[in-house]
């Protein structure tokens, strides 16, 4: 892949824009709710738990968008490399948080799921695109 590389990282970009809108339109809509269910107190937690599946989501694109630089062989096993690392990054970003106690653990465990789910919606969609484009290419051998 010569000069489409420039592409592949805007759309990087697209996602991480993307991803982090949607982060705040769930943190919106989600403000009073939470704060009627567990108090002001709990809005933290509530911001922690969407920023901590907008980090995954942000991280685990990474292996999507330099699948255009491997060689094409390898290029179908970023996406199962980026799932993996998505949900790797999760782990290992909730247990320290869940265990500190630094946040009302089920309100932060409650927003890290409900912002996972939409955040894999649009990390499918920024895969989808790159797997037509990449297939659509000429092949990185």
């Amino acid at each position: 892949m010569n000069e489409g590389g420039g592409l592949f990282w805007r759309s990087y970009a697209k996602l991480v824009g993307t991803a982090f809108l949607l982060v705040l339109v769930l943190a919106g809509a989600g403000y009073w709710p939470t704060v009627k269910l567990a108090g002001v107190e709990a809005v933290p937690a509530m911001i922690a738990g969407c920023l901590v599946s907008w980090l995954a989501s942000c991280v685990g694109a990474v292996p999507l968008a330099l699948a255009p630089f491997r060689p094409s062989t390898e290029q179908a096993s970023s996406i199962l490399i980026s799932t993996g690392l998505r949900f790797l990054v999760v782990l290992a970003l909730v247990a320290p948080i869940v265990l500190s106690g630094w946040f009302p653990r089920v309100v932060f465990a409650s927003w890290v799921a409900m912002s996972y789910l939409p955040l894999l919606i649009v990390d499918t969609a920024f895969a989808i695109r790159l797997t037509k484009r990449l297939t659509t290419e000429q092949p990185n051998e």
